[in-house]
């Protein structure tokens, strides 16, 4: 009687089931874009000859696929399975833009393709799940006109998620950039003398 094999067999067997009950069933990994909900249609560009769009500066940390939540005071952690589809300093330069363009109705090009004597810049420092189960967007803005600071704004505002879920996440962080967008236009008009 060879007593040596039995445990072999039973250690393989063992650490096939082993193997079976960790695979379980696979997460699906889901991505958000970030987009304008303007309809998409071809046409011309004509430049604004008023506004122009200067940098948009983003917080490192937001500057990653995953969408980031608070865990604990000062902590964030990024999703693992829900992320942004693209970089989020990309998407977040083109999402404003397209969102200051209709805020202003005239096409707002960046200040190197532009002569607008108004130009805007943005920095967006904060943009997170909150531990309340908010989305938290804290953002700055500045208008620049002949070389030189006109007026400087603070953009601080939470919105509740309308279900739970990273996907109500990135739509109420979408809904607070919008509203962002919205208000550098009216700044914009204002600075102009046209608001």
């Amino acid at each position: 009687m060879n007593t040596g094999i039995q445990p072999v067999k039973l250690a393989t067997i063992a650490l096939g089931l082993l193997l079976v009950a960790c695979s379980g069933t696979p997460v699906d990994n889901h991505y958000y874009l970030l987009r304008s909900e303007l309809p998409e249609q071809s046409r011309g560009l004509t430049p604004s000859s008023r506004f122009a769009m200067g940098g948009v500066n983003v917080a490192p940390y937001i500057d990653q696929a995953g969408l980031i939540l608070e865990v604990s005071p000062g902590q964030v952690r990024p999703a693992r399975h829900h992320q942004w589809a693209e970089p989020m300093a990309g998407a977040l330069n083109n999402f404003l833009m397209v969102e200051v363009s209709r805020a202003v109705r005239e096409d707002v090009f960046p200040e190197a393709a532009s002569d607008a004597p108004l130009v805007y810049s943005v920095r967006i420092d904060q943009l997170h799940g909150t531990l309340d189960g908010d989305a938290l967007l804290v953002a700055y803005w500045w208008i620049r006109g002949n070389n030189q600071e006109l007026v400087s704004y603070q953009f601080t505002e939470t919105r509740a998620l309308a279900r739970d879920g990273y996907a109500a996440l990135a739509d109420a962080q979408k809904a607070l950039l919008l509203e962002l967008a919205r208000r550098i236009g009216e700044s914009l008009l204002e600075a102009d003398g046209a608001g």
